[in-house]
């Protein structure tokens, strides 16, 4: 099988603190099935346009002249359009760019499919693919695509249904995505429609994912509340450090590691902070995993923030299949997944994030966790989650593709 996928944001080289979801999915469907990936994405200021990274081959297309002034694939599309509206100007040149790209590439290798995931604004382009070649392709939800289309009025709506209903199937991370995606359609599509939609949340690369059992114990911590996200609004990094300021663990003030970079990290650093707090920056890979096991407790407070809103966090899956204990808000969409009922009473729910009293309350009660009490819920956790890791989770959305080994 020969699969095209395409994103609009993904490491721009080895290391990078763009996610790695994609690039893992990718590495996970070659070596599952055999097929060859080769994934399209924008290019970005000091990345190559072609090179194989960790065994996947990678085109990125430039799509605003000069190099030098694109500015909207990266960190993210819409906080981007959010900070700078001006920005608006280059996604008429994104998606000619990134059609002409996915052109060029289909005259050296024609694919069999087209993988897109977001279909805001990667999906459009497999449709008009699919137009144009008849090329079968897969859509990909992950956080608020659908409701991009939907704020551009009946048109909008239109062309996402038209987009879904073309799909070979569609993939979202949380039940709710599938239920948005349905609601666009009337009740005499919705079933046939509904069939070829799946909720399969991103899965967690294997170092992070528990397959690997070694890694710091309770006792060892460097850290007793600890952060994973990228430093951005709806990440709720400021509501964790006002909840946790003050707070102490063993007679001591409380040790808090963020792990992280982004628009927001100089005013979080500037927050007053009774504590030892460290910022580490961006991690990945050995540093990541070292990270999680030097939290004793892991925290994830998102809140939506003016329609951008989270999928399913992948930072909270990998700390989930490691087993660690999580205080975790309703906006990280942590209920919509399918384990959810096994793993409540091991979690800390925060019902609000910006209820600092209450946000305070959960923190101290999972401070107060005996060793015993946290060895308990780690096993339980761990045994629960350990679908989550690519080799074994890739598996399903094979089947769901209907793809062979």
């Amino acid at each position: 099988m020969n699969v095209l996928m395409l994103a609009s944001t993904l490491p721009r080289h080895k290391g990078d603190q763009q996610p790695a979801f994609v690039l893992e999915q990718a590495q996970a469907l070659q070596q599952s099935t055999r097929s060859d990936v080769c994934i399209i994405a924008p290019h970005d200021k000091g990345s190559r346009t072609a090179e194989n990274l960790d065994g996947v081959e990678v085109r990125r297309y430039r799509y605003f002249f000069p190099a030098s002034a694109q500015a909207l694939a990266y960190p993210a599309i819409l906080p981007n359009l959010r900070k700078n509206p001006l920005l608006a100007v280059q996604i008429p040149t994104l998606l000619l760019c990134q059609l002409t790209a996915v052109l060029k590439r289909m005259r050296k290798q024609p694919p069999d499919m087209i993988y897109a995931h977001w279909i805001m604004p990667q999906g459009i382009i497999a449709a008009v693919i699919h137009a144009i070649r008849k090329t079968p392709y897969v859509i990909h939800n992950h956080s608020s695509d659908l409701t991009v289309f939907s704020k551009l009025g009946a048109p909008g709506r239109m062309v996402a249904r038209h987009i879904i209903r073309n799909a070979e199937c569609m993939f979202c991370v949380n039940r709710d995505q599938k239920e948005y995606a349905l609601g666009l359609f009337d009740a005499t599509e919705r079933n046939e429609i509904g069939e070829r939609i799946h909720v399969l949340p991103m899965g967690v690369s294997p170092s992070l994912s528990g397959v690997d059992e070694t890694g710091a114990n309770a006792g060892d911590a460097r850290f007793d509340l600890a952060m994973i996200c990228r430093l951005s609004r709806k990440k709720g990094v400021d509501l964790f450090l006002r909840a946790a300021n003050g707070l102490s663990f063993a007679d001591r003030p409380v040790r808090v590691g963020i792990a992280g970079d982004g628009e927001l990290r100089q005013s979080l650093q500037d927050m007053p902070f009774d504590g030892d707090l460290v910022f580490t920056g961006f991690l990945a890979g050995e540093e990541k995993r070292q990270f999680l096991d030097s939290a004793r407790f892991m925290v994830f407070s998102s809140v939506a923030d003016a329609g951008d809103v989270e999928g399913l966090p992948v930072a909270l899956l990998e700390a989930l299949c490691l087993g660690k204990i999580v205080a975790v808000s309703r906006d990280t969409n942590i209920e919509l997944l399918p384990e959810w009922q096994t793993i409540r009473e091991d979690v800390f729910f925060i019902e609000d994030p910006r209820d600092t009293a209450a946000f305070r309350t959960i923190l101290n009660e999972m401070l107060a966790l005996t060793p015993d009490e946290i060895e308990a819920r780690s096993q339980r956790l761990k045994n629960t989650m350990k679908r989550y890791a690519w080799p074994k989770l890739i598996g399903e959305y094979v089947a769901a593709l209907g793809w062979s080994g």
